[in-house]
């Protein structure tokens, strides 16, 4: 990556912005084109990219699995008929994900495969541009320059890179800074390279919090009180290492939101843990100062307990006390059983 990207502010400009915003593309990088509707409003911003396994009548789509493919660091066209829209880079590996909070019609329970992206710039391309570029015959174009019916497809790197300087974005020849062969998603998201990993890290953390800011507001889970969204972190109750791929699934209630304000580092700790009920309670001894803030916490209600997340509050009940208790043993098997193709 070529460091911090700029701010929705600086890039959402139009055409005539007087200086090329700069985009580092690798030699390796690949690019995609999504066809996407008014969902674009949603999904650009937080940097989804989700297609379920498979369809209503248990069919696979060619455009749906390419999805597969994506690495950290390729270049994303977003296409809102009948125009570009927005072009974003992929932040993470391919990872089994219910759909995301917002910009996606199928039920909360449809199994399916999420990329994270870091969005560059809006932009607008009009389609006559587009079919002066891009080849008829060649995907995402029909061999009568029309757009395939689908979600998400190649396009080659010389019609990309042409697209991209249509969209005012001077093009730099970027460093090879991801690895050379994409990691599991059961060591990150996004590989082991300590850039990539920063950046899915950073992704990840947006789109778990912007779930929860969705679901629950913005307040403290733990503490109850309403603080500005950048005081607020999304909380794994169970860690993410210790995970099975269907509750990494489960980013809805896998986490919580927790202030910045000591809520997020004392139930990380293991300081205060929530009881089957749903009650805050003191987990282990702590100094006086420490024990003077469980105390103001313990025997509030968990504004994050429900019967979907008890059991991921049972996990971290037992991992810092030691005990078994009745909600653990009866934390349901989420284990990822997928089906055959």
């Amino acid at each position: 990556m070529d460091g911090p990207l700029c701010s929705m502010n600086e890039y959402m400009t139009s055409s005539s912005h007087p200086v090329p915003m700069k985009i580092s593309v690798t030699r390796e990088a690949n690019f995609w084109w999504a066809s996407q509707s008014e969902n674009f409003r949603d999904v650009f911003p937080d940097g989804t990219l989700w297609a379920p396994l498979r369809g209503s009548i248990g069919q696979r789509n060619a455009f749906w699995d390419t999805l597969l493919d994506v690495r950290p660091g390729d270049i994303v066209l977003h296409y809102v008929r009948p125009a570009i829209r927005g072009i974003s880079r992929a932040a993470t590996l391919p990872v089994l994900a219910y759909p995301p909070a917002r910009g996606y019609k199928e039920p909360a329970d449809t199994e399916g495969r999420l990329v994270l992206t870091d969005p560059v710039r809006e932009v607008h391309i009009p389609w006559d541009d587009i079919r002066d570029i891009l080849p008829p015959g060649k995907r995402p174009l029909t061999i009568k320059g029309t757009p395939m019916r689908g979600y998400f497809f190649d396009v080659s790197r010389e019609g990309a890179l042409q697209l991209l300087q249509k969209a005012g974005l001077e093009i730099t020849d970027g460093p090879c800074e991801g690895p050379p062969e994409a990691a599991s998603a059961d060591q990150h998201l996004g590989g082991p390279s300590d850039k990539w990993t920063l950046g899915a890290i950073r992704t990840e953390q947006r789109f778990l919090r912007n779930q929860q800011l969705l679901l629950r507001g913005s307040s403290c889970s733990i503490c109850g009180h309403s603080f500005p969204e950048q005081l607020l972190v999304a909380a794994h109750i169970k860690p993410r290492k210790d995970c099975s791929e269907k509750e990494r699934m489960d980013t809805r209630n896998v986490s919580m939101l927790a202030c910045l304000f000591g809520c997020d580092a004392l139930f990380e700790l293991g300081y205060i843990v929530v009881d089957e009920s749903g009650l805050i309670q003191a987990c282990k001894p702590a100094s006086k100062q420490v024990s003077a803030r469980i105390e103001g916490l313990a025997g509030r209600k968990c504004r994050a307990h429900d019967e979907r997340s008890r059991g991921y509050f049972a996990w971290h009940r037992q991992a810092h006390s030691g005990k078994v208790d009745q909600a653990g043993a009866n934390t349901p098997d989420l284990r990822w059983h997928p089906r055959s193709p």
